[in-house]
């Protein structure tokens, strides 16, 4: 266990250094004391002690936006976590970019949106680990949302203090998968460093939403860990409301073709099923913040046909959109139901202005 810190502290160190030639730099820590969200019956059975965490990052402005954006602050996470029974559930290391987006234009209070992967020193294991449902794969995708609010000490120094939440999942591709929700009250300090003077960057425009949005995806699913992973696939057509503000907001359908389905009925005692059961469509709304060719995007939603429909009527999405020209991204997206991961979804998106 201390080898493996000291490497967390010495990647820490490198991370940090790597980024000191850049302007408005500033280091932000934290400490968050909370727990585990027990999202699940069974999870009471192992979650039995508070959690710890230690967040460690570079932050630097977005100086290369234009006036719409300039102020959010973008930046690299390192993080530790006791999740309160490490003899069971074992000790997360997690590493993310992540954005801290103000709330209110020119004020302390900021929203945190951060991605990345974990690792887990323990996962389920039939033999010595059969009790923990949770994680069934030492790596999984990390997404970090949190408020908090700084206060100035000095003109170096600010107190920060906030709630913040930490996912972890592989999103079903190995089972069990139920994912660990970590919710903690952190507070810290920021630490604004000294500025070097350097040439202006080009300024990025915001790429925005658009009027509409085509998006095309595939994931991979397993529904038992002794079960075969099954294909998944998606097609989405999202209808976004201009506004005046950065942000905008949009509703749109989504459908799925999951081939997962046969196996989850299988596993609740109904064994006469059609192909039309692997079939589910909703209806959804959505939140888009872009940042640059970056777009965020924030969806729930519910069902009009899923075979599922008494355990997976609703959904939650966050998604991560990056446009390499004015009309085609790159998608990565992690689906939910009640938090949680039903599926990571890879694709392409499609704007049209």
């Amino acid at each position: 266990m201390k080898a493996i810190v000291k490497i967390f502290v010495l990647i820490t160190f490198v991370c940090v250094l790597s980024k000191l030639n850049s302007q408005e730099k500033q280091i932000f820590s934290n400490f968050g004391y909370g727990f585990t969200s027990p999202h699940h019956q069974e999870m009471w059975n192992y979650i039995t002690g508070h959690t710890k965490q230690i967040n460690l990052a570079y932050l630097e402005k977005r100086s290369d936006l234009n006036s719409h954006g300039k102020n959010i602050l973008k930046g690299i996470n390192i993080c530790f976590i006791n999740t309160g029974n490490p003899e069971t559930m074992g000790y997360s290391f997690g590493a993310c970019p992540e954005f801290h987006i103000p709330i209110i234009p020119n004020k302390s209070l900021y929203f945190l949106l951060g991605c990345g992967i974990e690792y887990n020193t323990k996962t389920y294991d039939k033999d010595d680990n059969y009790s923990f449902s949770a994680i069934g794969s030492h790596f999984n995708a990390l997404i970090r949302l949190g408020f908090y609010n700084d206060f100035k000490i000095s003109n170096r120094f600010k107190l920060n203090t906030g709630f913040f939440i930490n996912h972890f999942s592989n999103g079903i591709i190995k089972s069990p998968n139920l994912g660990l929700n970590v919710l903690t009250l952190n507070a810290g300090l920021k630490y604004q460093l000294s500025e070097k003077k350097h040439s202006q960057k080009k300024i990025i425009e915001n790429i925005k939403s658009g009027s509409w949005q085509f998006v095309g995806t595939g994931s991979v699913k397993q529904v038992k860990h002794d079960q075969q992973r099954s294909a998944a696939f998606l097609l989405s057509a999202e209808k976004f409301i201009k506004t005046k503000h950065i942000s905008s907001f949009g509703f749109g359908t989504d459908f799925i073709l999951d081939y997962s389905m046969q196996n989850r009925l299988y596993e609740m005692d109904k064994h006469n099923y059609s192909f039309s059961d692997n079939i589910k469509i909703a209806l959804k709304s959505s939140w888009t913040i872009p940042i640059g060719e970056l777009q965020i995007h924030l969806q729930a939603g519910s069902y009009l046909k899923n075979s599922n429909f008494k355990t997976e009527f609703v959904f939650e999405r966050l998604g991560l959109r990056y446009f390499v020209n004015k009309n085609i991204g790159l998608n990565i997206a992690l689906r939910a139901h009640f938090a949680k991961a039903d599926a990571i979804e890879f694709g392409v998106a499609y704007r049209i202005e």
